[in-house]
């Protein structure tokens, strides 16, 4: 075979095109593989990154004279979720403390008293920026702001954290994966603190923000260094006598009744009397207190928790629910008659909210609170059992006010109410149980009262053509006995509802009534007792029998 030209150039190509191609890869290679100490990605001074529990956070931080801000959104979604915010005013809830910032004021109110900032809240289109020296006295962080690095650094320095050493050159990538881009290069022994691990790696953060996944192999003698700040207490609320919480509520619409026609209350270790209701005109509070009860239930060795309610009126819920300075109002209100009366403990009773007034719901919840354990008072609020009812249930985060108060009294009756085109029971047992377990469900159960009836109601059925009217009226029960006496009626027990029930046709009419008594509530307090719930309250007194509060009473014990 003879070689022309043209053949001689195609094998010289391929005899020099290998070692050339060789070499280019090594350099390549060694391109890739040069160390490198510096950040390969910077934001601008006036944008740095945030960086968060060794994680870069997709939030904006703005800079301005040196003080870095923080949108609330992050606030909101990574720190607190509780933060809130509505019409220029930013608010936090911690166990002890209530604080609010105002959008362009150098004056925050922790607890509703002011205090000077450095820097006010700002506001970035509807966004609130809160200051970093802001963000410090909120929560328990610390921040660094590093402009050669680009980035702004938030510390938790309320838990331990897990520090270690590099022990050799290795790059920092945003995700665990040798696939992922380099973000920078961590020289040997730099000192790194330790966060989540996942298959052979690990997320760790730098003093200056160098934030990302090593493999976890150039990681070594990792120790343990000591929260900055001890994490505050759990609050607890004030001890009762028994074991139990036996609550009765005290209807009172405007006067309270003499106590001297109030027998003894075997089981009962705290009264809830009817005495605070939002008043019509904004921001008021209705005070129907009596001194002299107050009085006659410590003689008794009772606490005395008032009920506060928002007298089922929507609009005028909703105008103090959505007005910082209305809910600050309404507290101040509660709080100097809590103080004045010497009471120990609210209970709030907010029925009938609108459904998208909720979060508000809980935030004044959120607001009360840390005033009232300040004084020693214990803070309670009742829900309705869970239905599809936007007014009457879906305005409860039932899960939030748990975490929010001491006690979530759930008021397990009406399951037939006043206005029920059907005649049924108050609540039967089947019902009540299935009730706690939903609930249990977003409550735990050391903070789940369960409420009972003391009463039940008498259906009247009234046949007119085709028609059936239904009317009916409540009766305690002694007033029950009364009337299955005088009807000359002997009570049956009805397995579907686990209530005794009792009824007679005369003429057109057909009474209808099942029982509440001391068999009805031994069934409710067993179901409290198997559910180990906080207690029982009970509406109200005045229906109760002295049988009936024995069986409460060997509860509590």
């Amino acid at each position: 075979m003879s070689y022309g030209p043209r053949a001689l150039h195609r094998k010289s190509r391929r005899r020099l095109g290998w070692p050339l191609f060789a070499a280019a890869l090594l350099a390549l290679c060694a391109v890739i593989a040069a160390p490198s100490f510096m950040y390969e990605e910077r934001a601008p001074a006036s944008r740095p990154y945030l960086v968060y529990r060794g994680a870069r956070q997709p939030y904006p931080v703005v800079v301005e004279g040196g003080e870095a801000y923080v949108p609330f959104q992050f606030i909101k979604q990574v720190i607190d979720p509780d933060a809130f915010s509505d019409k220029g005013v930013v608010v936090v809830t911690t166990r002890d403390k209530v604080i609010k910032l105002k959008t362009d004021s150098l004056t925050a109110y922790v607890n509703q008293h002011p205090v000077d900032l450095r820097l006010p809240v700002t506001l970035e289109g509807n966004e609130p920026y809160v200051p970093a020296s802001s963000l410090e006295m909120l929560y328990p962080v610390a921040t660094s702001l590093h402009p050669g690095a680009g980035t702004f650094v938030v510390l938790r320095i309320d838990a331990d954290s897990m520090v270690a050493a590099v022990s050799s050159d290795v790059p920092v990538r945003p995700e665990p994966s040798i696939l992922s881009r380099r973000t920078a290069v961590l020289l040997a022994g730099t000192e790194v603190e330790l966060f989540d691990t996942k298959g052979g790696w690990v997320r760790v953060e730098t003093p200056d923000g160098l934030a990302g996944w090593v493999p976890s192999k150039y990681v070594s003698g990792a120790t343990s260094k000591p929260a900055q700040i001890p994490p505050p207490k759990d609050y607890t609320p004030l001890p009762l006598s028994g074991s139990k919480l036996g609550l009765v509520w005290e209807q009172v619409d405007w006067k309270t009744p003499d106590t001297s026609t109030i027998g003894p209350m075997s089981g009962v270790n705290v009264v809830s009397p009817t005495w605070f209701r939002l008043a019509e005109k904004p921001g008021e509070v209705e005070n129907y207190v009596d001194p002299r009860y107050v009085r006659w239930a410590h003689s008794r060795g009772y606490k005395v928790w008032a009920l506060f309610s928002n007298s089922f009126e929507l609009n005028r819920t909703r105008s103090v629910l959505r007005d910082s300075d209305l809910r600050d109002k309404v507290i101040s209100q509660i709080l100097m008659y809590a103080k004045m009366y010497s009471l120990d403990g609210i209970n709030l009773d907010f029925e009938n909210v609108y459904q998208d007034d909720a979060p508000y719901l809980t935030q004044l919840v959120r607001e009360i609170t840390p005033f009232l354990h300040e004084m020693g008072l214990s803070v309670s609020i009742d829900v309705t059992v869970k239905s599809l009812s936007p007014t009457w249930s879906l305005c409860y985060e039932r899960k939030r006010l748990a975490e929010a108060a001491d006690y979530v009294m759930l008021m397990a009756y009406d399951q037939y109410s006043s206005g029920s085109k059907v005649a049924g029971p108050n609540a039967s047992i089947p019902w009540t149980k299935a009730s706690i377990e939903t609930t249990l469900q977003e409550v735990p159960a050391h903070k789940l009262v369960l409420g009972v009836p003391f009463y039940m109601r008498l259906w009247k059925e009234t046949r007119e053509g085709d028609q059936l009217k239904i009317t009916q009226k409540a009766l305690g029960m002694d007033q029950a006995r009364e009337w299955l006496k005088t009807e000359g009626i002997t009570p049956v027990y009805q397995a579907e509802t686990g209530l005794m029930y009792a009824e007679r046709t005369s003429g057109k009419d057909t009474y209808k009534l099942w029982i509440e008594d001391a068999e009805s509530m031994r069934q409710r307090v067993e179901l409290a007792r198997s559910y180990g719930l906080a207690g029982i309250a009970a509406w109200r007194r005045g229906f109760e029998d002295s049988a009936t509060l024995e069986v409460i009473e060997a509860y509590s014990k």
